[in-house]
């Protein structure tokens, strides 16, 4: 399901790890997470000879990295988590050495291939691609989170990453992949006085890639009230700034439809723009996936 998670990312780290010399690093696989009725959130690692932490381990073998429920990054660090617990791939654990308890973690770090080498990868070998296409575009994968997705405008917490989550309304587009964003969708209402105003989705990657193609999903009561796309436009930019079209596109009133790009582009920013939907009050896209073939 996931080829190799790309070049590093730090995704959260507390300021301890900047200035306790005393924070040491494991390098390695999730086995389990444990959540129970206390605030204390418990994660197991796959044992390897010769990498050890140096925590207590009496009590606590199965169990020996902590973290706790309530802070502002807890629910990130849960599902960056389990999903390299699911997936297998290697991640970098910052923690607090401890010699009568468990190690308290301090930063989380995605990697690429086996953590271990440094080498530089061609563009686009390095990419995660999930699903039954090769989704490269889910969030936290590729080293892209929240803040990698923007759009022209959303409606209440339908916000853009939540396109972007493996998940349509209410269902998950595929098990064991992603995790739901809010309602999993997409949502934006549109301006009724003003016609020029454009709609847009978009994603940021990290650096320059090859895409091929994309895919849109909406939910079938949503096809139903009018709110898919109907007319859109692809456009790529290099740095955000300049956009370039790279074809225009008819889309039925369906669930689920996939496109090819008129050719391979090697972009930073993939932008869709949504020129008319199917006559609702609001346009919608639930899942939008992006293709490098």
């Amino acid at each position: 399901m996931i080829k190799k998670l790309s070049t590093l990312a730090l995704l959260i780290s507390c300021s301890l790890y900047a200035s306790d010399q005393s924070v040491n690093e494991y390098t390695g696989k999730i086995s389990n997470i444990f959540s129970g009725k206390t605030d204390t959130i418990k994660v197991g690692i796959v044992r390897e000879e010769g990498n050890d932490l140096e925590c207590d381990l009496q009590d606590n073998y199965q169990w020996p990295l902590t973290f706790e429920r309530g802070n502002s990054y807890s629910e990130q660090w849960f599902d960056v988590l389990n999903l390299v617990r699911r997936t297998q791939e290697t991640i970098r654990i910052g923690y607090t050495p401890s010699t009568d308890s468990s190690c308290a973690i301090e930063y989380l770090a995605l990697l690429k291939g086996d953590g271990r080498s440094s080498g530089d990868d061609p563009v686009g070998d390095s990419l995660s691609r999930n699903g039954k296409y090769g989704n490269i575009a889910l969030i936290f994968t590729n080293n892209l989170t929240e803040s990698s997705y923007s759009a022209s405008d959303y409606r209440g917490q339908d916000t853009p990453a939540a396109a972007f989550d493996g998940h349509t309304w209410q269902e998950q587009i595929e098990e064991d992949l992603g995790s739901v964003i809010n309602r999993g969708i997409w949502l934006v209402e549109k301006d009724k006085k003003d016609k020029d105003i454009k709609y847009w989705l978009q994603v940021e990657f990290e650096e320059a890639i090859n895409v091929t193609g994309f895919r849109v999903l909406v939910n079938a009561r949503s096809v139903e009230l009018g709110r898919s796309p109907r007319s859109i436009k692809i456009f790529a930019s290099s740095d955000g700034e300049d956009f370039v079209e790279q074809g225009s596109y008819s889309l039925s009133k369906s669930v689920d439809q996939r496109a090819n790009l008129p050719e391979k582009v090697e972009l930073k920013y993939f932008r869709i723009e949504i020129v008319t939907n199917y006559g609702d009050a609001f346009i919608e896209i639930d899942e939008l996936e992006i293709y490098s073939d």
